[in-house]
């Protein structure tokens, strides 16, 4: 996993629901890296879009990847 897929991690966590412009803001990346990060965090379902479709919320699955994998990156 990326730095850029764990920052977008960290900023659903624990319950945000947030738009791709939010969740760059709040990861400090550019809009590609957030784009990239959230394709590929959608793909293996460790976030999901919400309704409406603009926003993302972090899954199960992601809140599990986020607490196993964060000690790697800090």
């Amino acid at each position: 996993m990326t730095q850029a897929e764990m920052a977008v991690l960290a900023a659903l966590h624990p319950d945000h629901s947030l738009t791709a412009p939010q969740i760059q803001r709040a990861a400090a990346l550019t809009a590609h890296r957030t784009r990239t990060a959230i394709a590929a965090l959608t793909s293996r379902g460790l976030i999901a879009p919400t309704h409406p479709q603009s926003r993302y919320r972090i899954t199960p699955r992601g809140r599990a990847a986020l607490t196993t994998k964060t000690p790697r990156f800090t």
